[in-house]
């Protein structure tokens, strides 16, 4: 059988490192991978942004130059990164540029309220990996009289970034390690006043006194975090994760962590609350399940365990790749 190749579209410059592990996870299953970024990389690219005529799918020359990566490299799959559809001018040039009858689909990783106005619904079939996105797409299919294949994908770990090691709970806190923005800083308030200790680290964490915590971490420096503290708070930000998963939580226990999560509809496809996770429904609740935690330190080193196995058997990037090449290519 030849090698299946696979081109993924989207983001390459993000502070998120989902676009290059997806890549990865296709290569792990043997595929030939072309990158595509549809930002602004090349000089004529810039030049055309910075004339007004659009930001990356509708700079006329972001389209122009990744539909002849795409003639280039004749990919036998089409994933677009983080998109319900697209505009009108890059939906023709895609189409015109690889093959009759290679599938172009879609994974979101960001929720959804709407679909701009200016995309058309471009791909034979769309991931998501919060549910909060299905009535938007759906109603955005069926306006441009388009059945909607869709279907749940969850967003997922690559273990070579967070690599499990035995943990050593040194530090008998809850962590958070991310960006600290206002809203979150409300939650930590109210974590804090059910009595929580918690570690904060990230842009915004205000460490006044031990400034070295405010800055952007490495994914090295988060896994020995999530190592070496009793639990790791996980918040999803509003408006881009509403009933799902976000990354950390998949992060968490591939490294070795014990993960937390609000009680949220799709956590049971891909936990077992309880069991692999911690799963709460406010302040005072977290509280005493880490109190419980706290007092059964063999259900803890437990949960640890069932967590980090969970994630390599289900929830890798390479797992993700094997579905969608289950559904489309084998």
């Amino acid at each position: 059988m030849s090698q299946q190749r696979v081109a993924i579209l989207g983001k390459s410059r993000s502070i998120l490192t989902w676009f290059d592990d997806t890549l990865d996870g296709f290569r792990q299953q043997g595929c030939e991978v072309a990158a595509i970024s549809f930002q602004a990389d090349t000089p004529a690219e810039r030049i055309s942004q910075k004339r007004g005529e659009g930001k990356e799918l509708h700079n006329p020359e972001v389209v122009r130059r990744s539909a002849a990566e795409l003639a280039a490299f004749s990919p036998d799959l089409v994933l677009v990164l983080n998109k319900a559809g697209v505009p009108q001018p890059a939906a023709e040039a895609w189409k015109k540029a690889v093959r009759s009858g290679v599938p172009v689909v879609g994974w979101l990783c960001d929720c959804i309220n709407r679909v701009p106005q200016q995309q058309v619904p471009a791909f034979d079939g769309v991931y998501y990996f919060d549910s909060h996105c299905v009535p938007v797409l759906e109603q955005f299919y069926a306006a441009h009289d388009r059945p909607a294949w869709l279907k749940y994908l969850p967003l997922a770990v690559n273990p070579a970034r967070y690599p499990f090691q035995k943990p050593a709970k040194s530090v008998p806190k809850l962590v958070f390690a991310g960006k600290c923005s206002p809203h979150r800083h409300q939650i930590f308030a109210e974590m804090r006043a059910a009595g929580i200790p918690l570690d904060l680290y990230g842009p915004g964490s205000r460490n006044w006194l031990k400034p070295w915590r405010n800055l952007r971490l490495s994914s090295d420096t988060i896994a020995e975090l999530y190592r070496s503290h009793a639990a790791v708070l996980n918040l999803p930000q509003p408006g881009n994760t509403e009933r799902g998963l976000n990354l950390r939580a998949f992060e968490i226990p591939a490294a070795g962590g014990i993960g937390t999560y609000p009680d949220v509809p799709d956590l049971p496809l891909c936990f077992l609350p309880g069991k692999e996770i911690v799963v709460y429904k406010d302040a005072a609740d977290l509280a005493a399940r880490l109190a419980d935690l706290r007092s059964d330190p063999a259900r803890a080193a437990a949960m640890i365990e069932a967590g980090h196995a969970r994630v390599l058997r289900d929830h890798t990037f390479a797992k993700r790749a094997e579905t969608v090449l289950a559904d489309w290519l084998r």
